[in-house]
């Protein structure tokens, strides 16, 4: 006979109060980035709310039901040629048959007579994909996210998930041990062995197989993390959160005037198409979003570059800059 155990008290107080508690930490991230990012190129950002219509399909609108949902995009600013920003705090339940092989979202196939129920669940998360004009100056992700099953008191039914990470047009070595360096002193805080963990795993995720190249130069990055307390993991989401204004702004404001060449404006396009050919084939989450109903599609239409290209050939000539940033893209560096 199988024992149950009781969980305390304490514990499952705080399991219940951890999606007000996390939706207001990425809430406030998401609120105090894009003012920052205001501040510095001088635009406004546009917004759009969305609800869930009564066919179930996303529509224009605030949802009644709790659901916040918005959309906000910066286009053709003085320093940002485009910002996909997204946040979310939703109530919702999977479609019936739907469960999970750790964080990633399969079907199961009923057995005879076996009914299916849909499960509720809590999800919030915020992220930003941010362009800048000069290609001096890096593209930059960063997403933040916590998904929970049913009241999220059962084992594994709770999970952080997200990180960081840096996508140089021209490599200035500078700027990448730099962000690094900020990601490494807020995992430092919790666990000396989070940031080599996360950034192994960040290198290794943001990857194009089909390219074999990683996206950039990383950063940190984690999925379906549950190996400690909530309380524990949630003030490391906290402080790792916060910590990415200090690591990418100032690489912005150092970057952001750099004079620079139609030439150089051609290969940040070329590596923009690289970075949309990862969201669209590769992205996991994308992908998690997608199918349990939790992102629309605009939204990741939204996080998209505003202007992209592909050459059947583009390998840059051995020796240049953009050759040098190839090669680091295809041999990840330790860079701390």
């Amino acid at each position: 006979m199988q024992t149950i155990v009781a969980k305390p008290k304490k514990q499952q107080k705080s399991q219940h109060k951890m999606p007000a508690k996390i939706s207001k930490v990425l809430r406030n991230m998401f609120d105090s980035l894009c003012l920052a990012l205001e501040e510095i190129d001088g635009s406004k950002f546009e917004e759009k709310s969305w609800k869930h219509g009564e066919n179930g399909n996303w529509e224009l609108g605030e949802s009644d039901n709790g659901t916040i949902y918005i959309d906000r995009a910066l286009r053709n600013g003085k320093v940002f040629e485009k910002v996909g920003v997204n946040y979310v705090s939703m109530l919702g339940e999977l479609p019936p048959g739907m469960t999970f092989q750790g964080s990633e979202p399969v079907m199961i196939k009923p057995e005879p007579g076996m009914e299916m129920k849909g499960t509720p669940y809590f999800a919030t998360s915020t992220s930003f994909v941010i362009n800048p004009c000069n290609p001096m100056a890096p593209t930059a992700h960063v997403n933040y996210r916590y998904f929970q099953l049913g009241d999220g008191t059962e084992p594994g039914s709770w999970w952080f998930g997200g990180g960081g990470d840096l996508t140089p047009i021209y490599l200035f070595e500078e700027d990448a041990v730099h962000f690094h360096q900020v990601h490494k002193q807020a995992c430092d805080q919790y666990d000396v062995n989070f940031y080599p963990r996360f950034k192994e795993w960040c290198d290794k995720y943001f990857y194009l197989p089909h390219r074999r190249e990683c996206r950039g130069v990383g950063g940190i990055f984690f999925d379906h993390l549950q190996d400690r307390t909530q309380e524990k993991l949630f003030s490391f989401i906290k402080t790792s959160s916060e910590a990415f204004a200090e690591a990418y702004l100032p690489i912005v404001e150092k970057r952001k005037d750099i004079e620079y060449t139609e030439e150089n404006k051609f290969w940040q396009k070329l590596r923009r198409g690289r970075y949309a050919e990862f969201i669209l084939l590769n992205d996991r989450g994308t992908s998690f979003g997608l199918k349990t109903g939790i992102v629309q599609t605009k939204s990741v239409l939204n996080c998209l570059p505003a202007e992209a290209f592909w050459m059947y050939e583009d390998q840059p000539a051995l020796g240049t800059e953009e050759a040098k940033l190839l090669e680091i893209l295809e041999n990840p560096r330790e860079w701390l």
